[in-house]
């Protein structure tokens, strides 16, 4: 097993986090959203931060057999709760502490996964072909956003003219206004609604050879993700990080924090 955790050169930490729970047989990547309000804790920390730490901590701690949908909930519940603890207002979206979930279980015969987000989950096979066991619900994210903000005015509800939204803050935030709904996206934010959005399954390990567990800091401008698979797989994943940033720095693309695991059965 490989993993790697690779903070962003804007950021001060690294908002991802990583599960390495070899004895319960679990793994996992989890992506903090950066936050859209200033809020820290007395230790400095911000909310992503804290959102991806709280589910490292509990999926850290599961017991064999635990069951992954549920512990996505469990520690949903329990961010809300620490949320309600500091005081957020939770009923405003983008002051959500929020953080992308991707986690599996590895046990004998079987891989079970869960989801929520934009980090993805990929297993290679023995005979060479991979597959893509995730869908990142962030992506389009901005688009569906205007056409619920223009079905909104059709409808007569009060959204703010469309020049308000040129301004990237407020394009964001009300993009978080579109955690866990229709045409929205998945994320862990303590929203009591979490489990119907979280993507899971099982599959069998027989010819798996590798599961491969990531960020979107982790995401090529010019290869889809069969083609990041193959190129970690070629030739690892420092050397695949470094080649990513370099085109995210060559194109002035914004340089994420970059985590992710490589599974070798």
């Amino acid at each position: 097993m490989e993993q790697v955790n690779v903070t962003s050169p804007e950021k001060q930490e690294s908002e991802d986090a990583s599960i390495v729970h070899e004895h319960a047989g679990v793994f996992g990547v989890l992506d903090g959203a950066t936050p859209l309000s200033g809020f820290q804790n007395q230790d400095g920390h911000n909310g992503a931060y804290l959102a991806a730490q709280l589910f490292k901590n509990h999926f850290q701690r599961l017991s064999v057999g635990a069951e992954l949908v549920k512990e996505v909930t469990k520690a949903n519940d329990k961010l809300r709760s620490e949320m309600l603890d500091h005081k957020i207002n939770i009923d405003i979206g983008y002051e959500r502490w929020s953080t992308c979930v991707a986690v599996v279980r590895i046990s004998e015969q079987e891989l079970e996964f869960a989801q929520l987000g934009d980090s993805m989950i990929m297993v290679g096979y023995v005979d060479g072909t991979s597959k893509l066991l995730t869908r990142d619900t962030v992506e389009g994210i901005s688009e569906r956003a205007k056409l619920k903000r223009n079905k909104d005015r059709e409808l007569g509800r009060k959204v703010q003219a469309e020049e308000h939204f040129e301004d990237p803050l407020n394009q964001l935030r009300f993009n978080r206004s579109m955690a866990n709904i229709a045409n929205g996206y998945s994320v862990a934010n303590g929203m009591k609604n979490v489990e119907e959005y979280i993507q899971a399954g099982k599959l069998a390990l027989r010819d798996i050879q590798y599961v491969f567990i990531f960020s979107d800091g982790l995401f090529h401008p010019e290869l889809n993700l069969d083609e990041t698979y193959r190129q970690v797989r070629d030739f690892g994943l420092m050397n695949y990080i470094q080649k990513v940033t370099e085109v995210q720095q060559d194109k002035s693309l914004r340089v994420d924090d970059r985590t992710a695991i490589w599974i070798t059965f």
